[in-house]
């Protein structure tokens, strides 16, 4: 029972601190991917609850060992593939900094069954030079983030059949929706689930504030295994991100599907008005990301005198493939205003140490890009 006093052994000097399951057990700080890292405070009660759904929805069991090639000081590591691993009875398998060549022989050495992976991590362990789908035939279920065919990828071609599709953030607890992995992988890839048990979404419309009309995108919103706030300075930030009846402000755009499954869309940040139509960079990462040749793609919008926005993608390929190809290819699949206006090839891009896209350094890129072509032309 707390007692709110810590007791004390006399006979060994030591002195045993009770914990209540609302009390932080964690206080981890957000990537600043977009912004100044912000601190935010996990509670036990959040953390273990959470994760076991969490690891649920994966199928996970005791004979589990499960590939966290990722960093314990993010959220995916520390809120999520720990407690989601030990809830179950599983072992987890810890790789001190992702490498693919030493990632397959973890997997291959432990016959690891789950593997924590990101849309760069899948595309750097398909692609190394001594990667066979015999190494990873012991993959079984696992986490990604990210489009349609990042999740394909890394069910038919890394092998982990099962995987999971995710949405969520270090302020939910590392995951709010997860597809369960017996969905078939076509529903799994379309979207990022129903929200985990506990858990609430809704979707706000941006201009009325109002709960937006079915069918249509929203700001997403989510309550249930929340943060209590950021701690220390970032405290400033939790009158803001907090709506007036409990509601976290994800900051991000999304839609539910017929099914009532969340797809997230992109940051409303990251959304590009490209002729007075909001273009989600996801949906066109995904069209690109079809093509054979294309191994990474990355989505900005970039100013235009003409059409407000551009659209300008990155992307990291197999083989020599011309900028023609690749629109001709996305003209193929989708609708006119979601064809690429430019395509810039790059050996690489450029993340964060946990492995997320730098947007931002994208997005400079691109307006470095486009300003030169409009003092060309003026």
């Amino acid at each position: 029972m707390w007692t709110g006093r810590p007791s004390v052994d006399a006979s060994c000097g030591w002195k045993r601190v009770w914990v209540r399951p609302a009390d932080d057990a964690l206080i981890l700080y957000t990537s600043g991917s977009t912004s100044k890292p912000k601190a935010v405070r996990l509670a036990h009660h959040g953390l273990i609850e959470n994760g076991f759904n969490i690891g649920e929805r994966q199928g996970l069991g005791r004979e589990d060992r499960i590939l966290a090639a990722v960093p314990l000081f993010w959220a995916y590591g520390s809120a999520n593939a720990m407690p989601a691993t030990f809830t179950h009875g599983g072992a987890l398998v810890l790789q001190e900094r992702f490498e693919p060549g030493g990632a397959l022989t973890l997997i291959e050495q432990h016959r690891c069954t789950a593997i924590y992976t990101l849309p760069a991590m899948t595309s750097a362990l398909i692609t190394h030079p001594e990667f066979a789908p015999a190494r990873t035939s012991s993959l079984r279920t696992g986490l990604t983030i990210g489009n349609s065919q990042d999740v394909t990828n890394a069910a038919e071609v890394l092998g982990a059949q099962e995987i999971c599709n995710v949405y969520g953030s270090s302020e939910t607890y590392g995951n709010c929706c997860v597809t369960p992995c017996d969905w078939p992988l076509e529903r799994r890839s379309a979207c990022q689930g129903p929200p985990l048990p506990g858990v609430s979404v809704r979707l706000i419309d941006a201009e009325t504030g109002a709960v937006a009309p079915s069918g249509t995108p929203g700001l997403i919103e989510v309550s249930g295994y929340l943060m209590p706030g950021y701690g220390g300075q970032s405290a400033i930030h939790n009158a803001q991100i907090f709506t007036d009846d409990g509601w976290y402000r994800t900051g991000d755009i999304g839609t539910f599907s017929d099914e009532g499954d969340i797809i997230f869309l992109g940051r409303d940040s990251e959304m590009i008005k490209r002729s007075g139509i909001n273009v989600s960079p996801s949906e066109v990462e995904d069209i690109i990301l079809q093509h054979l040749d294309v191994i990474q793609a990355a989505v900005v919008g970039a100013p235009d005198p003409e059409r407000d926005e551009i659209i300008v993608c990155f992307v990291v390929c197999k083989h020599i493939v011309s900028e023609a190809d690749l629109i001709a290819h996305c003209r193929t699949l989708a609708s006119s205003y979601k064809v690429p206006d430019r395509i810039i090839f790059r050996s690489e891009l450029p993340t964060t140490t946990t492995g997320k896209l730098l947007r931002q350094s994208l997005k400079a890129q691109a307006l470095a890009l486009t300003s030169q072509e409009i003092d060309h032309v003026t």
